[in-house]
């Protein structure tokens, strides 16, 4: 009997054990994936007489027989080439903007970037601190001596531990003490996050990251530091394809004036009174569904749905609706979602009189001059948002309708019971940069009024970053941050459709970038697979519609705003409280401050309502989180680019006075704007846009 083996076994499955009553309790969720894996295809080879071990995957030795000596030599090498004495250099933060609009958020957010004595030439990078990580990415568990290593001899604030292959985690429960290693983490302003994968599914590690490290924003991506393991080049490339996208996140932050926007257009069109659309699933039909977008395809494709027109069903989606009015086509649903009174403008422009007849489907926050342009309009919340949770309509909402009308176009038309979906227009990517919409779009050439100019002329001023995505042709095509963002977007609304409902079949008919989910169709092809499908149902579209319909009061708002904005006052209060009494001395106290602050934000448990009403306060977060995690994204970045100690402190004083004083502020703000009594007609919030100066600007 081998005495010594019996008691290294015995070590392992005391250690594995406790591992798993620490998460049992701490985090159910890893528990509930690691409970009963069976683990088939990876060991742990302990030799009899060697202190070392090893890790076998697929009858492969990870380690040489040698993991604790390779992670130890590898951790240490990754201190080394991480020292405090470097500065960390990833995305740079932002700069002041010579056409930042004259808004009440933008503009007290720009005095801070104004504030810092930070410069573009002057950055060199962000100074951690000795001994002191704002974030890590683990890519790779193996047996978890490595991390093992580091968080013991560094402080990490943020630390993610990513591993697609979830038998190589279980291993590592007979490995390493997870509940010594997760109690470095539960301290203020800490966090450690475990993203476990499944071996063999690239897209649902890449989903499972993307939805850990948003959550992390602004310290991921800006302060954040990746160390791979074991080279895993699979894990290597998902968290670079995630990183690409979430480097997007900070530039499309929504923020309070955009918030307090589409707040005030759905008290206008709630005082109107209100028909809206409940997210009822209907019946399946056959019946085609053709979506209908503004990308520069439709100028070849527009024949082919000339052809089947009296075979399908069409929902024009946002600026995709005058291409179709141009070639005789009269769509049989529209949809806008775009809060601007630009919306009205460009559809009152040369095509006001074609509109009457066609439905509207609206986005609650609407311009409100738009639906005096359509016929009957019906109105629908989206399901991500905090609103109708705050009209008492929790469930009602759409979902996965952000950022395009395209996306909301496509998760109406399942809701109407439509399983076969084609997309028109929705290239998302061009050929050129310089022709990004159809040509009889209200982008396009062939657009020639003078509103029209002007529009396109105020869309040339803002400057885009373009790059290169997988075209649906093999090749590559020019792409920009609002469509790559709305292209995902439709990608995962595609694949949670098809994920829960197997009769839904979607087609991309556009000839732009690659949409994961949507087979590609020829227009050849598209035209055969509409004569094949059966339309005998006779879909009686308005009876659908009508079937889904609520209504609701013209004054529901007007009851609920007293108590919101009560609400809104105790939420910036606690903030501005929290900014006044931080401790912001160096890196590691405002990066620590920072996570306290996000995590004050995020909807949960541990909120609690000053008016008694949860949804109050869900609202009021919604409408300040993006100028608040903004406000802590220019201290944090601009500080922790000062390299001389003392020109940091005097800016963080300044933005410590400027940031409350914009917190103690905003309530009063939005008080004026939302107990304002005047008319949609009257009043001049009723013909606004993000990027127009805020109404009566002058006189605040």
């Amino acid at each position: 009997m081998n005495t010594t083996a019996d008691n290294a076994a015995a070590e392992f499955i005391t250690r594995k054990k406790k591992n798993l009553e620490y998460f049992k309790v701490a985090l159910p969720r890893v528990y509930q994936l690691i409970e009963n894996s069976v683990i088939s295809r990876a060991e742990l080879v302990v030799t009899p007489g060697r202190e070392d071990l090893d890790m076998v995957v697929d009858g492969k030795s990870c380690y040489r027989g040698i993991a604790k000596e390779y992670s130890r030599d590898e951790a240490l090498k990754f201190l080394k080439d991480n020292s405090p004495d470097n500065p960390l250099l990833t995305f740079p933060p932002e700069w002041p903007s010579e056409s930042a609009w004259e808004r009440f958020a933008t503009q007290r957010t720009q005095e801070i970037l104004k504030a810092s004595p930070l410069t573009r030439e002057r950055f060199r990078g962000y100074v951690r601190g000795s001994n002191f990580f704002p974030s890590v990415v683990f890519l790779g568990v193996g047996l978890g001596y490595h991390i093992e290593l580091v968080a013991t001899r560094s402080d990490i604030a943020s630390a993610f531990v990513v591993e697609r292959d979830p038998e190589k985690f279980a291993l590592s429960l007979f490995t390493v003490d997870w509940a010594s290693i997760c109690s470095r983490f539960q301290r203020r302003g800490r966090s450690i996050n475990f993203v476990i994968g499944f071996e063999g599914n690239d897209d649902k590690i890449k989903e499972l990251l993307s939805a850990h490290l948003r959550s992390a924003v602004p310290v991921y991506p800006y302060l954040c530091v990746y160390y791979n393991h074991l080279a895993d080049v699979k894990l290597a490339e998902a968290m670079r394809a995630v990183s690409n996208d979430l480097a997007l996140v900070a530039a499309n932050w929504t923020n309070y004036d955009d918030q307090l926007i589409r707040l005030k257009n759905t008290q206008f069109n709630l005082a109107k009174g209100m028909t809206y659309l409940k997210a009822r699933p209907l019946s399946p039909v056959v019946k085609p569904l053709v979506v209908v977008g503004s990308g520069p395809s439709i100028d070849q494709r527009i024949k082919s749905l000339q052809a089947v027109r009296d075979q399908v069903v069409i929902i024009s989606a946002g600026t995709g609706l005058r291409p179709l009015l141009v070639a005789g086509i009269r769509p049989d649903l529209h949809v806008e979602m775009d809060p601007s009174y630009s919306i009205f403008e460009m559809h009152s422009d040369e095509w006001e009189d074609a509109l009457k007849d066609i439905p509207l489907v609206a986005a609650n926050e609407v311009n409100p001059h738009v639906p005096t342009l359509f016929g009957t309009t019906r109105y629908i919340f989206k399901s991500d948002n905090a609103v109708p949770g705050f009209l008492g309509l929790a469930g009602d909402g759409f979902p996965r309708c952000n950022p395009t009308c395209t996306n909301a176009a496509l998760s109406i038309g399942y809701q109407l019971g439509f399983r076969n979906i084609f997309m028109f227009g929705t290239d998302y990517g061009f050929e050129s940069r310089d022709k990004d919409h159809a040509s009889t779009s209200i982008h396009g050439d062939e657009a020639k009024s003078e509103f029209a100019r002007k529009l396109q002329q105020r869309v040339s001023e803002h400057k885009h970053t373009f790059f290169k995505v997988p075209s649906v042709s093999g090749g590559e095509v020019w792409t920009r941050v609002d469509y790559y963002t709305a292209g995902r977007s439709v990608e995962a609304l595609l694949s949670n459709l098809e994920k829960n409902d197997s009769s839904v079949h979607v087609f991309n008919c556009a000839d732009g970038a690659l949409i994961k989910g949507a087979t590609w169709q020829s227009s050849e092809q598209f035209e055969q697979a509409v004569r094949e499908m059966a339309d005998d149902d006779c879909v009686d579209l308005a009876s659908r519609i009508a079937s889904i319909e609520g209504s609701l009061e013209p004054d529901i708002f007007e009851t609920r705003v007293d108590s919101f904005v009560a609400e809104m006052r105790a939420e910036t209060g606690y903030l501005a409280r929290m900014i006044e009494k931080a401790k912001l001395k160096g890196a590691k106290d405002f990066t620590l401050f920072t996570n306290e602050i996000r995590y004050r934000l995020t909807p949960g448990p541990h909120l609690k309502s000053t008016t008694g009403n949860p949804s109050n306060l869900v609202l009021v977060n919604q409408m300040i989180q993006g100028t608040v995690l903004r406000l802590v994204h220019h201290g944090l970045t601009h500080a922790l680019g000062c390299e001389d100690g003392k020109t940091r402190g005097q800016f963080v004083e300044r933005w410590r006075r400027l940031s409350v004083n914009l917190l103690r502020d905003l309530p009063g703000h939005m008080e004026r704007v939302l107990e304002d009594g005047r008319s949609w007609e009257a009043n001049p919030w009723s013909k606004t846009g993000i990027r127009l100066a805020e109404p009566e600007w002058s006189e605040l």
